[in-house]
C-alpha cells in the first residue's frame, strides 16, 4: 500500500474504511447544511462549483475514456466515473463543510446523531 494515500501502516487502512462508515452521514450532513438559509450563498457555490466539477469529469470521461476496460465496456466505464466523481465531490463536500459556521455545523451534527 501506498503510505502516502492510506496514512501511517496501522490506522491508514482503518482511517480509509472509516470514511465509507460514515459516508451516509456525511452526504446527510451536506445536504442538511446546503438547505439551511443561515448558510451564506457565496459559501454553497464551493459545492454547487465541485459539483460541476464532477458531473463535468463525468460526462467527458464518458465520452473519452483514458483506459482500456476491454472485457465490459460500459461497467467499466460506469465504475470509473464513479469513482472520478466520488474523488472530486468528497474533497467539495469537505471544504463547504468546513467554510460552514462551526456553530451551525455542530448543531446539525447533534441532529443526525439522534435520529432526526
Amino acid at each position: 500500500m501506498n503510505p502516502f494515500f492510506f496514512g501511517s501502516k496501522g490506522r491508514g487502512l482503518f482511517r480509509f474504511l472509516r470514511i465509507f462508515l460514515h459516508l451516509p452521514n456525511f452526504i446527510r450532513l451536506t445536504l442538511r447544511l446546503f438547505r439551511d438559509n443561515r448558510i451564506p450563498i457565496y459559501r454553497k457555490a464551493i459545492l454547487v462549483i465541485f459539483e460541476i466539477i464532477a458531473v463535468i469529469f463525468a460526462i467527458a470521461y464518458f465520452i473519452y475514456p483514458f483506459d482500456g476496460d476491454f472485457i465490459l465496456p460500459f461497467f467499466g466505464r460506469l465504475d470509473d466515473i464513479v469513482l472520478g466523481a466520488f474523488i472530486i465531490l468528497v474533497p467539495g463536500g469537505w471544504l463547504f463543510i468546513k467554510s460552514c459556521p462551526q456553530d451551525i455545523v455542530k448543531e446539525h451534527v447533534d441532529r443526525i446523531s439522534q435520529g432526526e
